[in-house]
């Protein structure tokens, strides 16, 4: 007896059209196209960087809208970032990492530390605004989940 083939749904046409804006915007404005594997390099190059996190826009439909915006975002900047893109089946296991609980977003990075993260899409003022300013901001440690600690013996829960 031999196995049946499985079926599966096919991908809605909205999501192939996206990995072919993602696709030209590597080429057309020489982003990195990052995956797992080439993520902690570019984190640990030096310089500022600027990761294009996305989902499929057939989930959220903003995620289009920040693609197609990040290449203006990134002039409107004043600087010189690097900057990449992190396609969908990538960026879930990233946003563990650095606290990213909505899509899309913008993670900033410096000489291989964490800056901040810019999540959902905003008005454009706000995005050149904000994008600015993590560009002048310190490298920190990244937001993890969990339990605040206090070394404040007085604040005890005893």
């Amino acid at each position: 007896m031999s196995a049946s083939p499985v079926w599966t749904p096919p991908r809605p046409a909205i999501g192939q059209n996206f990995s072919g804006l993602l696709d030209k915007l590597v080429e057309k404005h020489d982003l990195a196209d990052l995956d797992s594997a080439s993520f902690q390099a570019f984190m640990d190059a030096p310089g500022d960087g600027i990761v294009l996190l996305v989902e499929e826009p057939d989930r959220a439909p903003e995620n289009w809208d920040l693609a197609v915006i990040f290449p203006g975002l990134l002039a409107a900047t004043g600087a010189q970032p690097r900057a990449a893109v992190l396609r969908p089946a990538q960026t879930a296991a990233l946003q563990g990492r650095f606290g990213i609980n909505r899509l899309p977003a913008l993670l900033f990075l410096r000489d291989g530390g964490y800056v901040g993260v810019i999540q959902g899409l905003r008005d454009w003022n706000e995005y050149v605004i904000e994008c600015q300013a993590m560009l002048q901001a310190q490298a920190s440690r990244p937001p993890s989940i969990g339990i605040a600690v206090t070394t404040d013996a007085s604040s005890s829960c005893h």
